[in-house]
Parts: C-alpha cells; sequence; structure tokens
C-alpha cells in the first residue's frame, strides 16, 4: 500500500477521467446494474458486477477488519490478504476472478485480487474505488504482437491524501494522475473480460476471444488496452480494416499508446508499409514502451542502417526484460555488422544461457569467426 499527499487539483483530474459522459458506475444495486449493463446491449448473465460482496464476504470483511478508523481498517483488510495467515490469497498472473470467486478460489492475478479488497471494503461501508496503472502490467508476444494483461490496483480518497493499495506491497510509487486512471464498476468489468479476451487468444480460441473483448469495449470504451487487444483478434482473423480501424479508435484516446502503437508497427510491417510502421513507433511513449516494442524498433534501426541507434534500442530492450532472447540477439547482429565480435559473441553466449536450443543464436554463433 502506497499513501502520499495529493492536491485537491489532481483528485479533480483523477475524478474526471472515469470513462465517457455517463455516470460513473459506483456500488450499484443489483438490479440497477442489470439494466445498465442491458442498455448498454449486454446481458447481464454475461456481465456480472466484478465488486459485489456476500453476506460471507461480509461477515470476513467485518472480522479482518477489525474497529477503528477507515484507514485502520482498509489496513487491516489489505494485509490479511497478503500475510498468508488469515486468507492465504495466491497470486496467479492469468487467472481474472471477480470478488466472489477470488473469495472462494482464494487466488487470482491483481484485478482478482482488487476486486476483493474493494468488495469487502464496500461490505463494511468503506468507500473504495479501481484504479488502472497505465505504465505497469503485463506484456506478452503473441506472434508479432503485444497482447496486455491491464494492471489494477484499489484506491482511497481522504481529504487530500490517497492511498494505493496493491497486490504486492514492494511496488514503486504511482505518479498520479500521469501513469494512473480511476475506473468504475462498468469499467472493471471491462478489464476483467479483456484479460479473459487475451487469454482465449493465447489459446487460440478466435470465437471465445472476440467475445470477451467486443463486450469488454463496450463496457470501457475510453480503455485504450482495450482497443489493443480487440484488434489483434481482427488482425487474426485476416480483417485488416477492421484491425486498423479498432488501433485508430484506441489511439484516438491516448495517441502515445506504447502498445497500440507497437501493434499498428506490426500490423504496418506486415502489409509492406515500412515507413508508417516508423511512424507509429516514433510516436510511442518510451516510458510505457515493453521490450517488444523497443526491438522492433531496433530492427527497424538496423534495417535502415543506423547501426548505433540500433544497439541502444536493443540494450535498452534488454535491460527492461533481462530473460528475452530477442534483444540479446540484436545486440549481437549489430556488434557483428560494427566489427565487434567479441562483444556479439558475449551477447549470444547470455542469449543462449536463457535458450539453449535456440536455432537462431546456434546459427549467429557459427557464423562468427573463432576466437
Amino acid at each position: 500500500m502506497r499513501r502520499a499527499a495529493l492536491a485537491a487539483a489532481a483528485v479533480t483530474l483523477l475524478a474526471g477521467c472515469s470513462s465517457s459522459a455517463r455516470r460513473p458506475a459506483l456500488n450499484l444495486a443489483p438490479e440497477t446494474w442489470d439494466r445498465t449493463v442491458r442498455e448498454l446491449g449486454l446481458d447481464p448473465a454475461t456481465v456480472v458486477c466484478p465488486v459485489r460482496a456476500t453476506p460471507e464476504m461480509q461477515r470476513a470483511a467485518l472480522q479482518y477488519g477489525g474497529s477503528g478508523s477507515d484507514m485502520e481498517r482498509l489496513d487491516r483488510l489489505h494485509a490479511a490478504l497478503l500475510d498468508g495467515r488469515d486468507f492465504a490469497f495466491e497470486y496467479e498472473k492469468v487467472v481474472t476472478f471477480t470478488a466472489a470467486e477470488a473469495f472462494e478460489a482464494k487466488r487470482g492475478n491483481c484485478v482478482s485480487f482488487s476486486n476483493l479488497l474493494i468488495a469487502f471494503a464496500r461490505s463494511i461501508g468503506i468507500p473504495l474505488q479501481a484504479g488502472l496503472v497505465l505504465t505497469r502490467g503485463d506484456s506478452e508476444r503473441e506472434g508479432d504482437f503485444i497482447v496486455l494483461y491491464s494492471h489494477m490496483v484499489a484506491v482511497s480518497f481522504s481529504g487530500n491524501s490517497y492511498s494505493l493499495y496493491d497486490f504486492s506491497r514492494d511496488r514503486g510509487r504511482i505518479d498520479v494522475p500521469r501513469e494512473m486512471r480511476l475506473i468504475d464498476d462498468l469499467e472493471i468489468a471491462a478489464v476483467a473480460l479483456s484479460n479473459r479476451g487475451v487469454a482465449a487468444l493465447r489459446e487460440g480460441d478466435l470465437a471465445k476471444a472476440k467475445d470477451l473483448l467486443t463486450k469488454a469495449v463496450r463496457l470501457g470504451p475510453k480503455l485504450p488496452d482495450l482497443h489493443s487487444n480487440l484488434g489483434i483478434v481482427y488482425w487474426r482473423e485476416g480483417d485488416v480494416d477492421s484491425a486498423l480501424a479498432t488501433f485508430a479508435r484506441g489511439l484516438e484516446l491516448d495517441p502515445h499508446r506504447a502498445a497500440l502503437l507497437h501493434n499498428l508497427a506490426a500490423l504496418d510491417l506486415q502489409l509492406g508499409r515500412v515507413a508508417e510502421a516508423r511512424a507509429a513507433l516514433a510516436a510511442a511513449s518510451v516510458d510505457q514502451a515493453s521490450p517488444y516494442l523497443l526491438v522492433v524498433k531496433g530492427d527497424l534501426e538496423y534495417a535502415a542502417g543506423d547501426l548505433r541507434s540500433a544497439l541502444r534500442t536493443y540494450k535498452k530492450a534488454h535491460s527492461r526484460d533481462r530473460s528475452l532472447v530477442s534483444p540479446l540477439v540484436g545486440i549481437a547482429r549489430v556488434e557483428r555488422s560494427l566489427g565487434h565480435p567479441d562483444a556479439a559473441r558475449k551477447a549470444l553466449e547470455k542469449a543462449r544461457r536463457l535458450n539453449p536450443d535456440d536455432e537462431q543464436v546456434r546459427e549467429l554463433l557459427k557464423a562468427l569467426p573463432l576466437p
């Protein structure tokens, strides 16, 4: 949990970031939730409120929270979910649960954790809202594209201060409002559906992925990463026009969103539009850039003959994720082209230790002169 002072102007800005012109959907009664979901053209049976508490959950929240101020009770609830004694909640990266599901399973990812904490808190009268962290979350490669699992935290406001409740006590300071936006309960549901859609996409179930991600975009049309994930589904279906249009809608919301620009660049490259791909990558926010985006950027710089820039970009990608082979392969290619075989071999040996069976690494090592 992180707590800090927050200027009143920043509080106003954050509160105004919640979705579109509609009123924020927070702590809705069941019948109001169902009606709101129907108004969006969706079936409430398939879009349940992700932060609704059961009576059993309320009893647990009362027990774990104890007595005292709202902040004291929130800290106890947060600790109960983390310390492994009272509740023993276990982190599982790709499992996105509603609060009720997470309560039963006692596991899940950051979205599941935040859903559960928000439901606990609200059930005992403590207002808590979700925050979407824009500079974090897990990105994974799906072919040439990047899919995103959104990172979510729970946020509490008290006067001119805020507190962030995350799954990990060790996460660094989040710069509010630059790096985070508040989201309402419909958008929480959208994030959950998007995460599940990404899981279906990675399993090769395009029909399920499209259904989940289409619903997600309808619930959270102002969340750019949802458009990024849906655009990949259209591309996998071979619908290039819909993919481009979906990426474009996401970029209207955030013109510098790195994942969207990476995916647009990947699509441009597959279509043979190298100049457009370079322009897309140049517009991406470096702070948000995944190592995969940096590798694509390095590849373009290398192909254009800008070896020094390519080397810097590959090294930056390697520093962001030292478990990836591709940045090291890029470094090796540039070093070889610069006439530095020893530096190229050093990078390739690191890559071989990461993946001894990588054929590309083996071939590049064979092509180097003997030491």
